[in-house]
């Protein structure tokens, strides 16, 4: 009998450290987002130095939760809930997150006060091109081998491989070759640009920052009072509180904002990236990306894109017919929607503007291509307003006759052409 008391507790302890209940780190930000589930709710403390402090100090309004046996369901507000499976791992110091179904791992946390980098050789979440720098491998001149420092591989020498107690001997290389190809995630290929450790396609990520140029230059008026919330692009994107994410080659990774008061690309709706390129971009319904002005013609370069939701924001102009080459299913509203924006006719022919009950744009605003005074007229008048728009360097779509993105003689010779047609 009196060994029963002593057996309860370990098994309460060991079924504690498999609860959400506490305080946990997200990998990848681990200085600057601390999550503390209590009481089904999951609160966001953010910190610039590391140091965080308590429910008292956190941002936004906590986000409610509910556990039905290894999955986690949270509300993020404004109509995003989201489901994961749990996976403890390493004790259940560190749990994963992932997708259900398909197991792919949306994102990493370990408890506050576990050591995730340095419990390397206990745990196998971290793999072998884990930084060293912070390793106290000691004084000698003994070679240990080709180990990552400062993001670089690197010579390291020192006493011994085991340091309080964790071997660290599986996560050195025989050779700076070998260490180059395994952790050589720092260097990406030509016409590709590395971000948060990741490489990304510069065209694909050139598009979707010319979507968010586009909206910033439409001074677009939302006729809203929240300042949180209104602009475009949405300044919600930039929040630390920002609901995004990406996934790259099947990893998701929450991307909160940085705070900086420019929205940037990665901050931007839901994405997800294989091998670099962009083949999925949703910010339609639901996600309040909030973009405007024109769609950009240099969409074509979205050449892997396999799902463009864009439905619901305050697009205006035209749609660009290059649109119609993407190698995505026009007809299949789940992979591309362009619905409920200000976009004016007429529409490319990949587009099924005629079917009424899914169809519709606000086009109370739109000119005719060429009135570029608006007065429902094509004359002289707007001849003068697109030879002034060329001697001024500036753009406006319905000058843009041929849709090439240049305002020039040809679209002038093409407005005379309407004019006497």
């Amino acid at each position: 009998m009196k060994n029963i008391v002593p057996l309860i507790f370990c098994l309460t302890l060991l079924f504690s450290q498999y609860e959400i209940e506490g305080r946990w780190h997200l990998v990848g930000y681990e200085d600057n987002i601390m999550y503390q589930f209590e009481d089904n709710l999951r609160y966001s403390i953010y910190s610039i130095d590391g140091y965080f402090g308590d429910v008292d100090d956190a941002g936004g309004t906590p986000h409610p939760y509910i556990i039905e046996d290894d999955i986690i369901t949270i509300d993020l507000h404004f109509g995003n809930v989201v489901s994961y499976q749990m996976n403890y791992i390493c004790d259940g110091e560190v749990v994963e997150f992932l997708y259900n179904p398909g197991g792919y791992i949306q994102s990493t946390l370990f408890r506050e006060g576990y050591n995730y980098i340095d419990g390397a050789g206990s745990c196998d979440t971290v793999d072998d091109c884990a930084d060293l720098s912070d390793v106290p491998f000691g004084m000698c001149e003994m070679s240990l081998g080709v180990g990552i420092v400062d993001d670089e591989c690197s010579y390291i020498s020192g006493c011994g491989y085991e340091i309080d107690g964790i071997d660290y001997s599986n996560m050195f290389f025989d050779s700076l070759d070998e260490c180059q190809e395994s952790c050589n995630s720092s260097e990406c290929e030509e016409g590709f640009i590395e971000m948060h450790d990741l490489c990304f396609h510069e065209g694909d990520i050139g598009v979707i920052q010319l979507m968010i140029d586009n909206s910033y230059e439409s001074n677009i008026d939302l006729d809203c009072n929240d300042s949180l919330f209104c602009g475009s692009p949405n300044p919600y994107m930039d929040s630390p509180e920002n609901w995004g994410w990406i996934a790259y080659n099947g990893t998701g990774y929450e991307m909160p904002g940085n705070d900086n008061g420019i929205v940037e690309p990665l901050e931007l709706g839901i994405q997800e990236w294989e091998n670099g390129r962009l083949t999925s971009f949703m910010c339609g319904a639901y996600i309040y990306c909030q973009l405007s002005g024109p769609i950009p013609n240099e969409i074509i370069e979205l050449t892997e894109i396999e799902t463009l939701r864009l439905e619901l924001n305050y697009f205006s102009g035209f749609i660009p017919d290059a649109i119609c080459e993407l190698d995505i299913n026009h007809t299949d509203y789940l992979a591309f929607d362009l619905t409920g924006n200000s976009l004016c006719p007429p529409y490319p022919e990949c587009i099924d503007s005629s079917d009424g009950s899914f169809w519709y744009q606000e086009t109370s605003l739109c000119n005719e291509l060429g009135d570029i005074n608006g007065d429902s007229i094509l004359n002289v008048a707007d001849i003068v307003q697109i030879i002034q728009l060329i001697l001024d360097l500036e753009y406006n779509f319905y000058a843009d006759l041929n849709s090439d993105g240049i305002i020039n003689v040809v679209d002038v010779v093409q407005l005379v052409n309407l004019i006497l047609n």
